[in-house]
């Protein structure tokens, strides 16, 4: 157990040495916050996803993917340093190689997840729509953990399955799609037949089951036409429950498998 110690120590300094971490996903995260925020303010809070109970889960489950790309660069530029391959000869098993990659990837996640809702919560204060309580901020973070499990190991399996060159073009490819498929600051929930294409896909539903958790509000009104409805647990969480579980096994299979091919590569 010592080697795995020493391997996680060695990757998490390497983590915190790689500018995306600051730039990327911690203050770009913020920054976006505090734009929606704005915008927000200047439409008399009549944006219903721009709010923080909307707004908040959202910018976690986009700023979770920017994680997945520091991941990629570290491994797949240890494959390219041959780094790994002397590793390799060591008795170390793939599944040490892949926890020594997650845990600290875990580290940064949390921290991220932290300073989103905390961030939010101070804006909030600027704000007349206000913030969910405390409660449901834990239950925001804990939320966010299965999508923050699911980033960090498409990270190391992207990272070991693709070049030093090919990994950051494919995990940009997965940024964008979750920024737009997520629904972080667009209306899916009012987009019909396109909600529902995005309710397979592994961003919405977590953005979805973020929403619950903190009482947000839906981007259409009730039958009255008076109130907007709040996203409540029904089928469609059952659904996205379902969907981020199978994604996350999906993603958690690709990467030991990637390193378990690669190694007998070697």
């Amino acid at each position: 157990m010592r080697r795995v110690n020493a391997f996680i120590h060695r990757n998490f300094l390497e983590i915190l040495r790689d500018p995306v971490i600051y730039v990327f996903c911690i203050g770009f995260p913020v920054v976006m916050l505090l734009l929606f925020f704005v915008i927000h303010s200047f439409t008399a809070d009549n944006t219903p996803v721009f709010s923080m109970p909307s707004l908040v889960p959202g910018i976690i489950v986009f700023s979770l993917s920017f994680l997945m790309l520091t991941l990629a660069l570290l491994v797949s530029k240890d494959h390219a340093s041959a780094f790994l391959t002397r590793l390799y000869i060591s008795p170390m098993k793939s599944w040490e190689f892949v926890l020594g990659y997650l845990v600290p990837a875990l580290l940064v996640g949390a921290l991220q997840i932290f300073v989103c809702l905390l961030f939010g919560a101070g804006l909030s204060l600027f704000g007349e729509d206000g913030y969910f309580t405390f409660a449901r901020a834990i239950l925001c973070g804990v939320q966010a953990l299965p999508t923050l499990f699911f980033f960090a190991f498409m990270g190391i399996g992207i990272g070991t399955a693709f070049s030093e060159k090919a990994a950051p073009a494919i995990c940009s490819v997965l940024i964008s799609a979750a920024g737009v498929l997520s629904g972080a600051w667009m209306p899916l929930d009012a987009m019909g037949a396109f909600e529902t294409v995005c309710q397979i896909l592994p961003f919405y539903p977590a953005v979805l089951l973020g929403r619950i958790t903190t009482g947000a509000l839906h981007s259409y009104p009730d039958q009255t036409g008076l109130a907007l409805l709040p996203y409540t647990f029904d089928k469609d969480a059952w659904f996205a429950i379902l969907a981020v579980a199978l994604w996350l096994f999906a993603a958690m299979a690709f990467a030991t498998l990637a390193f378990l091919r690669k190694r007998r590569a070697k």
